[in-house]
C-alpha cells in the first residue's frame, strides 16, 4: 500500500476510520502508514483533533 494513498483519502475524507473503509484496512493500519511518512519526512503533515483531521 502507497503511504501517499494513505495520506491522500484521510485528507480527502478527514478520518482515519474513513479512510480505512475505503481502503480496505484497519483505522490502526492508516494510521501507522501516515506516522511512518511523517517521521520519514521528518515533518507533521496532519492536525488530528476530535473534530476530524487537516492537512498542515
Amino acid at each position: 500500500m502507497n503511504r501517499l494513498l494513505a495520506l491522500q483519502k484521510v485528507v480527502e475524507l478527514g478520518s482515519f476510520t474513513k479512510a480505512a473503509e475505503a481502503l480496505g484496512f484497519t483505522q490502526s493500519a492508516i494510521s501507522q502508514m501516515v506516522t511512518s511518512l511523517e517521521e520519514e519526512m521528518k515533518i507533521k503533515l496532519l492536525d488530528r483533533s476530535r473534530n476530524g483531521i487537516t492537512l498542515m
